[in-house]
């Protein structure tokens, strides 16, 4: 009687110290992957941009290239934003120029080498901070998924919808009449603190 009462207490102990094993290895895998991943974001975003090497002039760049950081985008020219070849949290170009009051053509080409959902929101001056803060409380809106984590708020000017990888999506509109530094970021939770960019109207 003891001795079977003693083997059925064995089999119960044994199980869920196992599922508890299984549950911890998996939450740490899952802790590591994104401490990585945050880490190597944060080593990509702090180095220095590579200065420009010095190349003989050459002709007038054709329309529909990506402008690289600090250039101007001539009316007409389409800007193509993707997020960054080698750190998929952040954008592969991180400062556009703009004339003041021009068309802009911009398209956002969710191009990432893993498979993560981007948006690109465009925000008035000075408003990063605020519209991060407004990003991240979206986690806890259980209809954040269906509004594409776009946070309701006249601080946003212009934005795309939340894209697969692969999907694209242009925005056309006039560049704001106002000179200055305008933010421009990821609005998926967690992924705004890097991802983001300053448009920059002249």
């Amino acid at each position: 009687m003891d001795s079977q009462h003693h083997d059925t207490h064995e089999n119960s102990s044994g199980f869920w110290p196992t599922i508890a094993i299984l549950a911890g290895v998996g939450f740490s895998l899952f802790a590591l992957t994104a401490a990585i991943a945050f880490i190597w974001g944060g080593i990509h975003y702090s180095k220095p941009p590579a200065p420009l090497a010095s190349t003989p002039p050459a002709a007038a760049p054709a329309a529909n290239l990506v402008p690289s950081p600090a250039t101007a985008a001539a009316a007409g020219d389409e800007i193509v934003i993707k997020p960054d070849a080698v750190n998929p949290m952040a954008y592969g170009t991180n400062c556009i120029n703009v004339k003041a009051g021009q068309p802009v053509k911009l398209t956002f080409s969710n191009d990432s080498i893993v498979p993560l959902q981007h948006n690109l929101v465009i925000g008035k001056i000075g408003t990063k901070d605020a519209i991060i803060a407004l990003a991240n409380a979206m986690m806890t809106q259980p209809d954040a998924l269906a509004k594409g984590y776009i946070p309701e708020s006249p601080d946003i000017l212009y934005h795309t919808k939340l894209l697969n990888p692969k999907e694209s999506q242009t925005l056309e509109f006039t560049a704001p009449t106002e000179k200055g530094d305008y933010p421009y970021l990821c609005t998926f939770p967690g992924h705004s603190i890097i991802m983001n960019g300053v448009m920059k109207v002249e």
